[in-house]
């Protein structure tokens, strides 16, 4: 199986070689949760078709998404370079598959590869600064800015047109109540940009979409493109990374 997470196609050949005994292929459930606060960070999930997402939790018992991560970069990298205990809840928003690796084993290898370490720190502070858009975008914009926003950016982590989700949920990553995520929905289908059905939204116009997102969509890829590039497959580069 070809891998698509950019992490892994973008490490050297001798990185390669020394993570691919103990990378593991995981196939994640919608809402499967990977860490939660207070307990031990001690795998990195890489995903390839499933999207993450990274959530704080207040006394209450209610959730805000702070970021979200698909095949562009890793969730517990942090854990992997020294952190010990996950300071969030991870669960898988969208399900797919994804590679996991014990992070002490991670760490390991990073110490003793610098090309490997600048890496990982460098995806670590894209992961950092989605969270910091996410916090101006949720202040800042409207909540069908936002929607299109996160529906554009779950459909380049895919790679498919369709995003296999409820409402409730889509309600809980946005931040708002469920009634207000069906308007906002409904006024998109209405304008011809989206189509819903039964636990899935289907982009139907993506020009639409980018026209009505926040400017934070296109500041995030600018940021991961910036910091880290796209991976390239093309002659003379590394091969992809397969399990």
């Amino acid at each position: 199986m070809e891998v698509r997470n950019h992490v892994l196609n973008a490490i050297s050949p001798s990185d390669r070689e020394a993570l691919e005994p103990h990378l593991k292929l995981v196939s994640l459930a919608s809402g499967d949760v990977l860490f939660e606060p207070e307990q031990p960070a001690d795998r990195v999930y890489f995903p390839n078709t499933a999207v993450l997402s990274v959530m704080m939790v207040m006394e209450d018992g209610r959730t805000v998404e702070t970021d979200t991560v698909g095949n562009e970069s890793a969730v517990g990298i942090l854990a992997a370079l020294g952190a010990s205990l996950s300071v969030n809840r991870t669960l898988t928003q969208i399900p797919g598959t994804a590679l996991v690796m014990p992070a002490a084993r991670l760490r390991q290898i990073s110490e003793e590869s610098a090309a490997l370490r600048t890496l990982l720190l460098r995806h670590a502070q894209i992961n950092l600064a989605q969270a910091h858009q996410s916090v101006a975008c949720n202040a800042l914009h409207g909540v069908e800015q936002r929607l299109c926003r996160w529906l554009l950016a779950s459909q380049d982590r895919t790679d498919r047109d369709v995003v296999e989700l409820t409402q409730q949920y889509l309600a809980t990553m946005v931040g708002v109540q469920r009634t207000t995520v069906t308007q906002a929905l409904r006024d998109l289908t209405t304008a011809g940009l989206i189509r819903q059905g039964r636990r899935y939204i289907e982009i139907t116009d993506r020009k639409g979409m980018e026209a009505r997102a926040c400017e934070c969509y296109a500041a995030v890829r600018a940021t991961a493109d910036r910091v880290a590039g796209r991976p390239s497959v093309s002659k003379g580069a590394p091969r992809p990374l397969r399990v």
